[in-house]
């Protein structure tokens, strides 16, 4: 028999707000006495964040948790807080159900329902030893060699993609160095040929009032749609306003010729009207499964005004052959409701970048600050086969998977994606900070741990 206890923070400075400090962080206690922080002691539960009428977000932490048995499973209760840690309400409790400690489902209940349970509970339960070997491969370090990450391979190139394309390499990213205008690619002949002086930046998609193409060119992405090769990105006119565009290269056409490539088009509707007029669309993402291509992407309406509704995940279908218009209406999947997705007023869920493993789609998005040390990567996990419309069909792991401290001497790892190298090998390759050298965004990469349980761990470079 082992021992799981709960256990909440101290708030301290920038590394680790309130909004990190007041969730659900636990450790595990073997037989032995020894101790193992899970998630490298970052937090695993958080509370959801309640929705205002204005459709703003109310952010909400917990205090006091407790861990118990109940008749099916464990359930893990907490008393509601919000951002500046006062009690939310007098009659509620939180409550998280497990039957493992690997996926939970957190309620709302009533106090007095729970009050007797949450009183004789403690912060400690007594777990079988049946139950380590599954919490061990997907909460605790392994005991694995760690590959020192090279970093920063590119300073200035936030939101990283590399991929390769009919025998050479490429790299793709946001460039910050020159105010992120203009959309810039890399070829080698290997990987690691990209961040040699050799490869040098070739822009092609520059400047261009004419067609309103003025600033933030954010996040490009390459991605193979219906055999054709296309980049997908956000760019913004004379107003500030980034909107999701795409772009197609031109049969048997060169990715680092500019000429080769047709004219940029943004993204619209099944009715035909662009993803939005009254807001911001960016980061889109695309990729198919069970026989149905989908876009995720990111919106967010009132950034930098009190209407701010925090960047929100979208999804929905599209067609191969006209892969700018979609087939369905954009649904919801997911908005920044948990405590390390939204920090000192940054609201995000953003960067959303799919790796489909087995049968599952594993949807790997960022939030907090994309400048912050407390940028983080989440995932989201649906299997390939059901319908990908239905938010039902998704489960949101609570807990970041790549966060400040995953990484020695990486701060805010961010905005991923994912790749596999000349030896086939996962990757994931990100931006971050290392805040002795640089305040840029810089890129990183390593490779992904995929444990026992088939699941990618993304905190675990090799």
């Amino acid at each position: 028999m082992g021992y799981l206890r709960v256990y909440t923070k101290e708030a301290q400075g920038p590394h680790c707000p309130r909004a990190l400090a007041d969730s659900v962080h636990m450790v595990y206690i073997g037989a032995d006495g020894k101790e193992y922080a899970l998630n490298q002691g970052y937090g695993i539960l958080y509370a959801e964040a309640g929705i205002r009428p204005d459709n703003t977000i109310a952010p909400r932490g917990i205090r006091d948790p407790r861990v118990l048995a109940l008749e099916e499973g464990y359930g893990i209760l907490a008393k509601p807080v919000d951002e500046a840690g006062q009690p939310v309400g007098e009659n509620g409790l939180i409550l998280w159900k497990t039957q493992d400690f690997l996926r939970f489902r957190q309620e709302s209940v009533e106090r007095g329902r729970w009050q007797a349970a949450y009183e004789e509970a403690r912060d400690m339960v007594e777990l079988p030893d049946c139950l380590w070997e599954g919490i061990e491969q997907r909460w605790v370090m392994p005991e694995v060699k760690l590959k020192k990450v090279e970093f920063p391979l590119a300073v200035g190139w936030a939101d990283p993609v590399i991929f390769e394309w009919e025998g050479k390499w490429y790299f793709l990213a946001t460039n910050d160095n020159n105010n992120n205008i203009g959309l810039f690619i890399r070829e080698a002949d290997s990987v690691g040929g990209l961040f040699t002086p050799e490869a040098e930046p070739r822009c092609i998609l520059d400047y261009d009032e004419d067609r309103e193409f003025i600033q933030t060119f954010w996040a490009p992405e390459f991605h193979v749609i219906g055999g054709r090769a296309y980049i997908l990105f956000a760019v913004g006119g004379r107003q500030w306003a980034p909107q999701c565009h795409m772009m197609r290269l031109k049969e048997n056409g060169a990715l680092t010729d500019p000429t080769d490539w047709e004219a940029p088009v943004r993204v619209r509707r099944q009715d035909g009207d662009f993803l939005t007029e009254s807001g911001i669309s960016l980061d889109m993402t695309y990729f198919k499964a069970g026989g149905r291509s989908y876009l995720v992407w990111s919106y967010r309406y009132g950034i930098g005004t009190a209407a701010d509704t925090g960047s929100m995940l979208y999804i929905a279908t599209t067609d191969e052959a006209r892969p700018w218009v979609l087939t369905s209406e954009p649904v919801l999947l997911s908005r920044p409701l948990y405590g390390w997705e939204n920090q000192r007023g940054t609201i995000n869920n953003e960067g959303p970048y799919a790796l489909l493993l087995g049968d599952k789609v594993y949807l790997a998005y960022s939030g907090g600050g994309a400048c912050d040390p407390t940028y983080a990567v989440g995932c989201l996990v649906a299997d390939q086969e059901d319908d990908l419309l239905d938010v039902d069909n998704w489960y949101k792991e609570p807990a970041a998977m790549l966060h400040r401290g995953s990484v020695e001497g990486i701060e805010g790892p961010g905005h991923n994606s994912f790749f596999r190298d000349e030896k086939g090998e996962l990757m994931i390759a990100y931006h971050a900070q290392d805040v002795e050298k640089s305040h840029k965004r810089c890129t990183a990469f390593h490779r992904v741990y995929v444990n026992e349980q088939g699941m990618p761990l993304l905190h675990i470079p090799l």
